[in-house]
């Protein structure tokens, strides 16, 4: 069956290519075939008449350095921007009377979280109050105001703030509940508040991050290692968002090889202002490695390749398209970048390579003399 199909393809070929030889052939457009053609002698170049040129089979680009931007790819996972997380502990033994705030919930910076009842937490209210019941005894106006901020100061470590202990010191009354604040503006995350439920000091309650900036973890492969930095450009796309671009840059390089992986850990920043990005979403990363530099770049349509290497075809005078081998190099914006055979202003075939090829190898049908060059072309 394969055999069978190239058989029919090597006849349309051929029948395309004499059509296009003919100076009255009407304009068609030659089909893209994906077998290799045959190995030949074949010449180096090919001379079009000019009512084949007109045809629009043939379209040329002259080649001009083009400022282009070196881009990776890879895969990365959303997480918090560690210095805006904040963990709530426990301070003080007590049991959970109410719950004021709860997860998932967006709270501000000292908004109250739950109310505790602690024995611990009185006994240091009234020790407060009696601070300035001592004060009135001393005439050491020094002394007075050291005693009372040493009383306020150990509440303030239990986790009362400043308004309750201008709220204490303006009422005298104790308030038999110790208020949890919370530490930081953000989105409460893994909390364990519950009514009812006792605690001991240093039990974790709460965490509350600032989801505004997040960090996208990325594993670099180690040959990769001399073209990634901090300060590079990156673009974040996910699967949530598929047609939201999210700009950010490289804060960290890890500092060694995983022996594993042979991959190295590099973090970026990206804003997240609207929220819309979660810890944890895997993400498409692009790179942007360097800044934009002047290059030789065609399509890759222009390129053709066989047993030789990579080849393609220069218009070295009018209707005279002569083959010319190259070294391509990596890919950038679209385009496949030349590293060496090509020279500023050449005029290189970037659309009709593949037929000018079929041309050359009906040319070689004819024309047994000629020394053999590149000859199957991709």
């Amino acid at each position: 069956m394969i055999r069978c199909s190239q058989l029919l393809f090597s006849l349309l070929l051929f029948g395309m290519v004499t059509l296009f030889l003919r100076t009255d052939a009407v304009a068609v457009a030659p089909p893209a075939p994906q077998t290799p053609l045959p190995t030949g002698i074949i010449p180096e170049a090919v001379t079009l008449k000019p009512v084949q040129l007109k045809s629009g089979w043939i379209r040329t680009e002259v080649v001009e350095p083009k400022r282009l931007v070196r881009t990776m790819e890879r895969t990365g996972t959303l997480n918090f921007d560690e210095g805006r997380v904040s963990v709530l502990s426990a301070r003080v033994l007590g049991r959970e009377v109410r719950v004021l705030a709860f997860e998932g919930e967006r709270v501000g910076k000292n908004d109250p979280l739950a109310l505790v009842y602690s024995p611990d937490f009185v006994t240091a209210e009234s020790e407060y109050l009696n601070a300035f019941k001592v004060a009135r005894t001393l005439n050491d106006k020094t002394e007075t105001d050291s005693y009372i901020r040493a009383a306020g100061k150990k509440l303030l470590l239990m986790g009362a703030s400043d308004d309750d202990l201008r709220m204490l010191a303006k009422t005298r009354k104790i308030f038999p509940y110790l208020t949890i604040h919370a530490p930081r503006s953000g989105v409460i995350l893994n909390s364990q508040l519950r009514e009812g439920l006792f605690n001991n000091p240093g039990d974790q309650l709460l965490t509350i991050a600032d989801l505004s900036k997040l960090w996208v973890y990325m594993d670099i492969y180690e040959g990769d290692l001399p073209l990634v930095h901090i300060g590079q450009t990156i673009e974040v796309r996910t699967v949530a968002y598929p047609h939201r671009v999210f700009p950010g840059r490289i804060i960290f390089q890890g500092g060694m090889v995983d022996p594993t992986t042979r991959t190295f850990h590099v973090r970026g920043e990206i804003d997240n202002p609207e929220k819309l990005l979660k810890p944890g979403m895997f993400t498409s990363v692009v790179i942007h490695l360097t800044k934009p530099r002047p290059v030789l770049a065609l399509p890759e349509a222009a390129y053709l390749k066989d047993d030789a290497g990579y080849h393609v075809y220069v218009e070295t005078s009018p209707g005279v398209f002569r083959v010319r081998p190259v070294v391509p190099g990596p890919e950038e914006e679209g385009l496949l970048t030349v590293e060496e055979g090509l020279s500023p202003g050449e005029t290189v075939v970037v659309s009709g390579a593949l037929l000018l090829e079929g041309v050359r190898e009906r040319m070689m049908t004819r024309d047994q003399g000629n020394v053999p060059v590149h000859g199957k072309g991709r």
